[in-house]
């Protein structure tokens, strides 16, 4: 006898990368289906062998994928080529993942991000259109964007869940803004940081309780997870380092309109982030970029790097 839907595990491509790996630590409603790159269990995403063999091996009802290339300034490296890494795992992985969901009839959460907006005009709902002015987007952003649009045309039963500039507590791995700001700033290299870019960062820890909301509620859709109040890097930066004993009046400002002006630099949202109403709706508060700095700090007892 097959086990009723919502008593079966749940499948996790990217169960080791930075996203993915708190997510598992966290969640513990149900087993989990645990696989990566190079992993216990290894799916290759752009494969299409790999991924048949995954959906053929494994019975699941949802499947995660926290994989992605995520690495924005190398990405813009490739901006035009469909076959340089950030397309190939982001656009074609996805849809390798999306076309096997299809066949077996299983539901997509897919983690996607602010950066498919251009910047102009946020913080964003969610039904907002991406762009539009594809000039002002990352190579990456346009990657995601049509991952995005392969889902909504596929998989009809998905969610889209959108975040941005995470961070979380210890991870060795890998550095997110938190751990990048305190690095420079104890080796007295921190960069100016933008006083003019609008952002909400998303406290990783939100994504365990927000995915059981979603799922537990039957979802589907695009939802925002980010923090509900917006800030700027600096003033992100300035809390941060305070918070860690550190002496904020050594920050530097810097303008992100300046810094879009030079050539051949990343294309970056100047008044971006996203808003969360519609999650809030649902029941669920995330965490402002205030509080989820304080939670690491105690997680961390202050030593985060």
């Amino acid at each position: 006898m097959t086990s009723p839907s919502n008593n079966l595990p749940i499948a996790i491509i990217g169960a080791s990368s930075m996203v993915g790996s708190r997510f598992c630590e966290l969640f513990t409603k149900r087993k989990l289906i645990k696989s990566d790159l190079g992993g216990k269990i290894s799916v290759d995403i752009i494969s299409q062998t790999s991924v048949a063999k995954f959906f053929e091996n494994f019975n699941f009802e949802w499947i995660i994928q926290f994989s992605a290339y995520t690495n924005v300034d190398a990405a813009e490296k490739q901006r035009g080529d469909k076959k340089g890494s950030c397309w190939q795992i982001n656009v074609q992985g996805t849809k390798n993942i999306v076309n096997f969901c299809q066949k077996f009839k299983k539901k997509l959460i897919f983690i996607s991000t602010d950066f498919v907006f251009d910047g102009t005009n946020g913080p964003y709902d969610e039904d907002k259109p991406k762009g539009p002015d594809f000039n002002k987007i990352s190579w990456y952003g346009i990657t995601k964007i049509e991952a995005e649009d392969e889902i909504l045309r596929k998989s009809s039963d998905s969610i889209i869940l959108r975040i941005a500039y995470p961070y979380r507590g210890k991870f060795k791995d890998k550095d997110d803004i938190v751990k990048r700001i305190l690095r420079l700033y104890r080796q007295g290299t921190l960069y100016p940081l933008f006083t003019d870019q609008i952002i909400t960062p998303t406290f990783i820890d939100d994504l365990s309780p927000a995915i059981d909301l979603l799922i537990d509620q039957k979802q589907k859709g695009i939802f925002h997870l980010v923090s509900p109040k917006s800030t700027t890097q600096y003033n992100f930066a300035k809390y941060l380092i305070n918070l860690f004993k550190g002496d904020s009046s050594k920050l530097k400002k810097g303008s992100v309109r300046h810094y879009l002006e030079n050539l051949n630099v990343t294309p970056r949202p100047i008044k971006g982030g996203l808003n969360v109403e519609k999650i809030k709706k649902l029941g669920f508060i995330p965490t402002d970029w205030q509080s989820g700095l304080e939670i690491i700090k105690r997680q961390s007892q202050g030593q985060l790097i």
